[in-house]
């Protein structure tokens, strides 16, 4: 059995989320200052509690109620993976837990797909390292506060992901500027760079950080988290917490600019709602792990997975991304040997737009295929087109 709680019942799992209670978001969702969606194996006595917020679901209690687990696997795929979900959009489902006997369980839960495993660090920062942040900040740019007066500024270029991102953690403009706080960075009347608080509970906070993608890697990114970070902690949070894939480089050097400091590793499962999706994010999981093989089989059934069965909002996306998914599959071919296959989908990565020159040059992988004229053919396609930029 699995029923969903009335938010006046949400105390009642409090409990068992306490061992989680470092994703702040699952506070929050209890106390009741961010959205969400509880639901436990019983209302007056729960042993078993799944939470839904919008960072992300929650698994917590007793592992053991196959009649439960058996409810939430229908319940992730009728329900959610079918939209009704707190984050409009949403494509796929990552979960945490405790204890860690529900790793046992993923299987029984995510059955109808093979789960993926996520990589997570949770960084808390309790004294700003980058405190003299007002002093970096370019000529041209500026760091404000995002209020109201901000938001009605006429001819401001402001961000739907901005928008989005007080609304959905916040429900509510309104919400977020009585409760929580962000700052971005202008150049100009454009908003380039916003970290905004995801949550609030008790003394603490988790933040978030976005920059556009042409104002990337200047340090635009750890001025704005640093501005954020530094109104949370003299305001008298005591701490501010940030999460990250294991291999979102970026992510991570901001953070510790910042002056976050790690608190732990951790992992998710997780599962695509689209099973096609699903196949293309298990062969980049594949691919990172370097796991070639596994990779490129990975690939070669994404690859033939006919258009109509693809959603409408993969499809759009999917030209943006080919060339670097063939990319990866002439990079895994050519890693365990298959040099014919290697150059086969390189030149079909070239064709899609990938055209990072500098940085095929430095693959060791390719190195026995240098000189063959297939080779030298690829590398003066892409020098024709970056010309023609």
């Amino acid at each position: 059995m699995i029923c969903e709680l009335k938010e006046r019942e949400y105390e009642k799992i409090r409990p068992l989320f306490k061992e989680l209670e470092w994703n702040l978001i699952t506070s929050a969702v209890i106390d009741r200052t961010s959205p969400g969606r509880i639901f436990a194996d019983q209302v007056k006595n729960p042993r078993t509690a799944f939470m839904c917020t919008v960072e992300g679901y929650y698994l917590s209690g007793y592992d053991g109620n196959d009649e439960f687990n058996n409810s939430l696997n229908r319940l992730i795929f009728e329900r959610i993976f079918a939209g009704n979900t707190l984050r409009k959009g949403e494509t796929d489902i990552a979960i945490g837990f405790h204890p860690d006997s529900w790793r046992g369980k993923m299987s029984v839960i995510f059955n109808g797909r093979i789960p993926l495993i996520a990589t997570r660090r949770h960084y808390i920062c309790t004294k700003l390292k980058a405190d003299h942040w007002r002093d970096h900040v370019p000529n041209g740019f500026q760091v404000h506060r995002i209020d109201e007066k901000l938001l009605r500024t006429p001819g401001l270029d402001i961000p739907e992901h901005l928008i989005g991102w007080m609304k959905t953690n916040w429900r509510s403009i309104s919400d977020f500027m009585s409760r929580g706080f962000g700052y971005c960075t202008l150049c100009g009347r454009r908003i380039i760079s916003w970290s905004v608080a995801d949550c609030v509970s008790g003394d603490a906070c988790e933040i978030g950080i976005h920059t556009r993608e042409d104002f990337r890697r200047q340090g635009l990114a750890t001025l704005t988290a640093a501005a954020a970070v530094d109104h949370a902690l003299s305001s008298g949070l005591k701490y501010v917490g940030w999460h990250c894939d294991e291999y979102n480089l970026g992510s991570i050097g901001v953070a510790e600019k910042v002056g976050f400091e790690l608190e732990r590793g951790y992992i998710q499962y997780y599962a695509c709602s689209n099973a096609a999706h699903h196949l293309e994010e298990t062969a980049q999981t594949h691919f990172r792990a370097k796991r070639y093989r596994e990779a490129i089989e990975c690939y070669e059934e994404f690859f033939a997975t006919p258009p109509e069965e693809l959603p409408q909002w993969f499809r759009e996306i999917l030209p943006l991304e080919l060339g670097t998914h063939y990319f990866r599959m002439a990079y895994a071919k050519a890693a365990i040997g298959d040099d014919n296959g290697a150059l086969k989908y390189l030149e079909n990565a070239v064709d899609n737009g990938w055209l990072y020159l500098d940085f095929l040059s430095k693959c060791e992988e390719f190195r026995r295929v240098h000189g063959t004229s297939t080779w030298n053919n690829i590398l003066a396609k892409i020098q024709r087109k970056l010309k023609s930029r």
